[in-house]
């Protein structure tokens, strides 16, 4: 992101020399094409500011536990980093990285995991979990898919890793494996001073 920001900003300074190299008439065309140059900064780098949070912050879209009780995904954040599975039932890659993503739950207990459906019932939630003998901390429902659709998950499964300050590390779309994960971690865990 930040080298998109600098590609960016130095292509607002190399337009704005050429306008004033082409145009330049003495001084008096010296001071627009500053002014315009410094203002396209400022405008420019407030907008990619704006975009690069939106896409990072953590959705307030209404989420349900299993015992209906309605909240957002800050609620869940307790200090510690997040990854944030968004999962369905009836997706067989979904099924498939369970185990893995449980199994990375247990041997991470400084990592918060939560594990997101999509818009299926509280009971076929439930009776999904018994099946797969799964043991997960903290199940939610997006009923909706006001979540998924906030955070560009159009596939399932997707996986987001958040840091401990609740700011967007990393989105993965797909079945994630061991290397995923370990990726993620990285990305996430706070560096050693």
């Amino acid at each position: 992101m930040q080298l998109a920001v600098i590609i960016f900003f130095l292509c607002i300074f190399i337009a704005s020399m050429v306008a004033i190299v082409r145009h330049q008439q003495g001084k008096a065309a010296l001071r627009p094409a500053l002014v315009t140059f410094v203002l396209g900064i400022a405008l420019s780098g407030g907008l990619l500011t704006f975009v690069y949070q939106q896409g990072s912050r953590v959705p307030e879209a209404q989420l349900v536990d299993m015992n209906e009780q309605t909240g957002v995904l800050s609620d869940y954040f307790d200090g510690r980093p997040m990854i944030v599975n968004l999962w369905a039932s009836w997706c067989p890659p979904c099924v498939r990285e369970m185990p893995l993503l449980e199994a990375a739950e247990q041997a991470n207990p400084d990592v918060r995991f939560i594990f997101i459906n999509q818009r299926e019932h509280p009971d076929v939630v439930a009776e999904f979990l018994v099946q797969h003998s799964l043991d997960l901390a903290t199940v939610l429902r997006d009923h909706s898919g006001d979540f998924s659709a906030a955070v560009g998950a159009h596939v399932m499964p997707t996986t987001l890793f958040f840091d401990a300050d609740a700011r967007l590390q990393k989105r993965f779309y797909g079945e994630v494996n061991q290397a995923v994960l370990d990726q993620g971690f990285s990305l996430i865990q706070p560096t050693a001073d």
